[in-house]
């Protein structure tokens, strides 16, 4: 008879425990055996600095204190994190929550000639498209809010790191999570890399562009043509009539120079007319003229 294994005995065992048959016991037996074995989830980062009570009360939390609040042995990709997420303080006598390093909270203003402000440190992100250490500062002044940006090097915190891709087009950058880029995703953008692809069937066919084409001469051919219907020629003149029934103003069938009514007419002009080249006549001559 052969030897039950641990499995088995513990199967039989929850058999007689719930009443329920051998196969299923056999089952869960097995799945709480796997679980156990499987590594524990990779705890939480633990925060060495926790934020006061006037802090909370603003919502600061561990998270936006900065590098300061991480462990020893945070990893990179934390550690630029919590580079790029810092809450600023507004009060330049008190430390700036980044790194520290390039720093200059708190520093005169030079901006204007006899200001007496103080930068304040605004905001830090990446500042370049492939060097992975260099970051972008901005810096506000207390008196005039004005806005200042600096370049700092950051070698022990670099914002992401270059990665050899399946492609075999060389290293990509890669942008640690959580991580504000102006110009880059983060790491887990690469899974989302082709939602923004169109499908295909969206982009038309040569044969597509070519009935679209057709069907717009038809449709301009069919307006010519009712264009060309509803513009129809003038009836050609009538050269029996008289040319004084084409003009302005008179009543073809009514004109009739012997029956015109003189009623309404007005009296006549005493305006003598003007002769622009007056001649000589016969009551005007004084003397014998040779001819």
């Amino acid at each position: 008879m052969p030897k039950r294994t641990a499995d088995q005995k513990a199967a039989r065992a929850l058999q007689r425990a719930e009443g329920i048959p051998y196969q299923e016991a056999l089952n869960r037996v097995r799945a709480a055996a796997e679980s156990a074995a499987e590594p524990p989830s990779p705890a939480a980062v633990a925060y060495v600095l926790q934020p006061t009570a006037a802090e909370a009360a603003l919502g600061i939390t561990a998270e936006a204190l900065g590098i300061r609040a991480l462990p020893a042995g945070a990893t990179p990709a934390q550690r630029a994190h919590a580079e790029a997420v810092w809450r600023p303080q507004e009060d330049p006598a008190q430390p700036c929550r980044c790194s520290g390093t390039g720093c200059h909270h708190g520093e005169p203003c030079t901006g204007h000639d006899g200001c007496t402000g103080r930068l304040v440190h605004t905001d830090r992100y990446p500042g370049s498209l492939w060097t992975v250490t260099t970051w972008m500062d901005t810096y506000a002044c207390s008196d005039y809010e004005e806005g200042v940006e600096t370049m700092v090097e950051l070698p022990a915190i670099p914002w992401g790191e270059h990665r050899t891709t399946d492609r075999g087009q060389g290293p990509s950058t890669i942008v640690y999570d959580g991580v504000r880029h102006p110009n880059f995703g983060t790491a887990d953008d690469e899974d989302d890399s082709d939602e923004g692809e169109l499908d295909p069937a969206d982009h038309p066919t040569p044969e597509d562009d070519y009935e679209a084409y057709a069907d717009e001469d038809q449709d301009d051919e069919e307006l010519r043509a009712e264009h060309d219907q509803e513009q129809e020629p003038d009836p050609e003149p009538d050269w029996d009539d008289d040319p004084r029934d084409n003009s302005p103003g008179d009543h073809p069938d009514e004109y009739d120079d012997e029956h015109q009514d003189h009623e309404h007419d007005g009296a006549l002009s005493r305006v003598p007319a003007l002769d622009p080249d007056p001649q000589p006549t016969a009551d005007t001559w004084t003397e014998p003229r040779q001819w």
